[in-house]
């Protein structure tokens, strides 16, 4: 009797164990890289690859490449040797620290910045070879589907989302539409295309020169804000204007100047913001120099309030929730891309 109930025991602790290994070997570390144009990051997480559930995100990590400013200066439509080197060596250095961090798959995505430029694909057969990192150059709708389904993991499925992403070349808006699909805004009105509005139409300089708008006066800041109005009434289609207007969205502000951007101007990071907050933000930047801003990205800080705060004018937004979120969230979570 003594000897079955040891036999049974031992045969117990054999299957526990058999399930925790089965559990375990689901559970998969993984380095996914959002190679943007103004920034490349690094997301290290545990994942699930049977539900695609993040377990558990390790580090993030974010250094300043600012492909789409390098490209905005381009006389060929190529970026530079200096700017792809840079990349390379960021992206060598991430991943350094994820094997660190003990992760044993990687994957990167690319998007707007290397699909305008000439040798952009080329660049992503580059950071293949020399970083042994598969890299895709996915499509804008492809890119706001990765960062959607990356901000709903945290959010109760029942809320009604917007998802917002302001990046360094690319806006996109993207939620549920009425019959229950995605419906998608993507645009070029961006955080460096806007800036260059602000130098080359409002202020009748040359961009190729000039980089940067501060300070920018009363009234430019009232001309910058009008021309962003008109461009979102003009560019955000109707149904989607109509479906935010209409209804209580929480709108996830995703991309940095959402949630770096943005809080930086407002002197502290809350979990939202509010439009009031951003009109009294503008006031007391305006007409301030590069040096005021204390920030590497000086150039766009003041450009970029005034961009979000246009577009929230528009739509009728009256608070946003940032959320450290980006593509290469999404793309931990993606099986097509592992």
């Amino acid at each position: 009797m003594r000897r079955l109930s040891v036999l049974s025991g031992l045969f117990f602790c054999l299957l526990f164990s058999g399930n925790v290994l089965a559990q375990d070997d689901a559970i998969v570390r993984r380095a996914a890289f959002d190679i943007g144009s103004a920034a490349i990051k690094c997301s290290i997480a545990d994942v699930d690859i049977t539900t695609g559930n993040i377990i558990k995100t390790v580090e993030r990590l974010s250094q300043k490449v600012d492909f789409a400013e390098d490209l905005s200066r381009s006389y060929d439509g190529n970026f530079s040797i200096e700017i792809m080197n840079k990349g390379i060596e960021v992206i060598e250095e991430m991943k350094r620290v994820a094997v660190d961090l003990k992760a044993v798959e990687f994957s990167g995505a690319g998007g707007n910045a290397f699909r305008t430029a000439r040798n952009g694909r080329a660049y992503f057969v580059r950071i293949k070879e020399e970083t042994g990192i598969p890299c895709r150059i996915i499509s804008e709708q492809q890119a706001a589907l990765l960062s959607y389904h990356a901000v709903r993991q945290g959010i109760d499925a029942s809320t009604d989302l917007l998802v917002w992403d302001i990046g360094g070349s690319t806006m996109q808006m993207t939620a549920r539409n009425l019959e229950g699909g995605l419906t998608f805004y993507i645009d070029s009105m961006a955080s460096i295309p806007f800036k260059s509005v602000v130098i080359g139409v409002i202020q009748k300089k040359d961009i190729n020169t000039v980089t940067s708008p501060n300070p920018i006066s009363e009234d430019e800041v009232r001309h910058a804000l009008d021309y962003v109005q008109a461009y979102a009434e003009m560019n955000i289609p109707r149904p989607l204007v109509a479906r935010i207007r209409g209804s209580k969205m929480r709108v996830a502000g995703i991309g940095g100047v959402h949630y770096y951007a943005i809080p930086e101007m407002l002197g502290g990071r809350n979990k939202s913001y509010t439009y009031d907050e951003l009109e009294k933000a503008l006031l007391n930047w305006t007409g301030k120099p590069d040096e005021a801003f204390n920030s590497e990205y000086a150039h766009s800080r003041l450009t970029n309030l005034i961009l979000t705060l246009g577009y929230m004018k528009t739509l009728g937004l009256k608070e946003i929730f940032p959320f450290k979120i980006n593509e290469a969230d999404g793309l931990l979570a993606a099986p097509e891309f592992w």
